[in-house]
């Protein structure tokens, strides 16, 4: 199975491992892996590596995840890419997980699940309108109509 890790600065992404898990339930081959407050950038890279090359698998590459572009976690995966075959994605968020965790099958490619992480469905990002219009309404806290 195509092994997926999650990165962050601070515990995110094991916050997001972690409520994945609790909708989806256990999952087998994804890791989470923070960058610590004080953490030595080398230290993460260093940890990184060491995710990475468990249970490396060359022929189907590892599927990096990653809060924001440009930091210490992205730079990290971006430059261990040159050693590993990797995919990096910005940005993510729970529905996407949950999508590449519910979508992922034994014989998913790198590319595929990429691609997946990035759909517009996938990323769930909206502004919700919660204003009523045209006039105040009232909750009914009680199934009796006639109170």
């Amino acid at each position: 199975m195509l092994k997926i890790i999650l990165i962050s600065h601070g515990p995110f992404s094991k916050g997001l491992l972690e409520s994945i898990e609790m909708i989806s339930g256990p999952q087998e081959s994804i890791q989470a892996l923070s960058l610590e407050r004080g953490m030595d950038p080398e230290n993460f890279k260093q940890q990184l590596k060491e995710v990475i090359e468990k249970d490396y698998d060359p022929i189907r590459g590892v599927l990096v995840l990653c809060d924001l572009k440009g930091g210490t976690p992205y730079n990290s995966a971006a430059y261990l890419s040159q050693n590993f075959k990797l995919k990096l994605v910005t940005g993510m968020n729970v529905p996407m997980v949950i999508t590449l965790v519910t979508s992922r099958m034994e014989n998913s490619t790198l590319e595929e699940m990429a691609a997946l992480a990035i759909e517009t469905q996938t990323i769930n990002v909206e502004n919700v309108d919660l204003e009523f219009k045209g006039g105040q309404k009232r909750g009914k806290l009680s199934l009796n109509k006639n109170r």
